[in-house]
């Protein structure tokens, strides 16, 4: 397994086919089984990224992505972001994803003095992985309205003092 930078070039139809497996597995008791089943892979634009996106990848295959840049939430400016987190669910307990955010957070350490992440409320095997790569909880809760219902969302940050 190798990780390397996404290009122009990357085949970003299968990275957002991997979101979308990932999603199915690992959210499935996080979040409305309609909004869910409301999914397909053309819900995600992985290309609008690809400068902050990286890949792991095993052959040709990728098994794994991560995305990060600027802050998406105005009250955070000037903050970096981890976007997405996600290692193909067949792929999944071989250190794919920490090996990923190591790398992307490498990446935002040299932008950003501090960065954050939103994960699901519940997401354990998530919240695990960033608590153990040095992440703490804010006690910040967001609720994201879908036509299924809310969303119930958590802010993690490279330091404990984040607000």
């Amino acid at each position: 397994m190798q990780i390397i930078a996404a290009t122009p070039q990357t085949d970003f139809a299968a990275v957002a086919d991997l979101y979308y497996r990932t999603w199915q597995v690992a959210y499935r008791k996080l979040v409305p089984k309609a909004y869910l089943d409301s999914l397909t892979p053309a819900t995600w634009h992985p290309e609008k990224r690809q400068q902050n996106t990286l890949l792991a990848m095993d052959g040709d295959q990728i098994v794994g992505v991560c995305s990060f840049g600027p802050a998406r939430l105005a009250a955070y400016r000037g903050h970096g972001e981890l976007y997405s987190l996600y290692v193909d669910p067949q792929s999944q307990h071989q250190g794919i994803g920490r090996a990923l955010l190591q790398a992307g957070l490498t990446r935002l350490a040299a932008q950003y003095a501090t960065y954050y992440l939103v994960v699901l409320t519940g997401n354990l095997p998530a919240i695990n992985l960033y608590k153990s790569a040095g992440f703490h909880a804010t006690g910040i809760k967001r609720e994201a309205p879908t036509p299924f219902g809310n969303l119930h969302e958590e802010i993690f940050a490279n330091t404990p003092d984040f607000k």
